[in-house]
């Protein structure tokens, strides 16, 4: 296998399944660490704080930057903070993340009363494990109107432990485009703009890192798309049937202790 000076790695499915960490991880991040090689932990996954990594992973013995933690509802943060930072906003998402929009001076709306008369300019979705059906229905009316529509990830589903999966970001967007006709712009993985965050914190080109993750249509899709080396592990989604499909990586693992 050829040796990287970076690695993204996803998390859920690759470093942790839930609240366990898979068999291998720390002893494998440690590993890369000490033989100079560059981490980040690059997720769709757009319901947490990225606090809330950093002090998961500590819980496992696992040392990590703030800086390292590249998260799909951060990418789109950014976007915001940097482009519509003077507009209101109306997020599905948890409270926690609304709180990071919050916290840069950013306009949350939490409740519309009146759908004929707001004046709200944009629809966020992310991971929301808090969804409730007044949720959809505020998201279903405010896109009567023209307003901006952003998404965090196109995952459709998230893995737990046992193999259970949970709806994710794109299965809550796909439920809306059922009753509005409307699709939004995603930012997390397989697009570029969030593997140049990751780039960007890295400091390496993308020739010099190699993506690691356990999902075809985001994790492998971002290197085949954007000309970056993939390896397809199958602690989480991956089945092994893979080498037939669209998107191909270049490596298949059991794991991230077979590095």
């Amino acid at each position: 296998m050829k040796q990287y000076k970076g690695y993204l790695f996803d998390i859920d499915g690759t470093i942790l399944l839930g609240n366990t960490l898979i068999p291998g991880a720390k002893e494998k991040i440690e590993e890369l660490r000490m033989n100079g090689k560059k981490i980040s932990f690059f997720t769709n996954n757009s319901s947490k704080n990225p606090k809330k990594y950093v002090e998961k992973f500590k819980e496992f013995g696992i040392e990590s930057e703030l800086d390292e933690i590249i998260t799909a509802g951060m990418v789109l943060l950014s976007h915001i903070e940097k482009n519509y930072s003077d507009q209101k906003v109306y997020i599905i998402g948890t409270e926690e993340y609304k709180d990071l929009y919050r916290n840069k001076g950013i306009q949350v709306v939490n409740e519309v009363s009146d759908f004929n008369n707001h004046n709200i300019d944009i629809l966020i979705i992310a991971l929301d494990t808090e969804l409730d059906f007044k949720k959809i229905e505020t998201a279903c009316q405010l896109l009567k109107k023209d307003i901006k529509y952003f998404a965090a990830n196109e995952d459709l589903v998230y893995p737990i432990e046992n193999k259970v999966y949970l709806p994710d970001c794109k299965a809550i967007c796909n439920m809306i485009e059922v009753c509005t006709g409307k699709q939004p712009t995603y930012f997390g993985k397989p697009n570029f703009i969030m593997l140049e965050y990751a780039l960007e914190k890295l400091g390496l080109d993308k020739k010099d890192i190699v993506i690691v993750g356990d999902r075809l249509y985001t994790d492998i899709a971002c290197g085949n798309i954007n000309n970056c080396d993939t390896i397809l592990v199958l602690s989480g989604e991956g089945t092994g049937k893979e080498i037939n499909t669209i998107y191909k990586p270049n490596y298949i693992l059991e794991s991230i202790s077979y590095l």
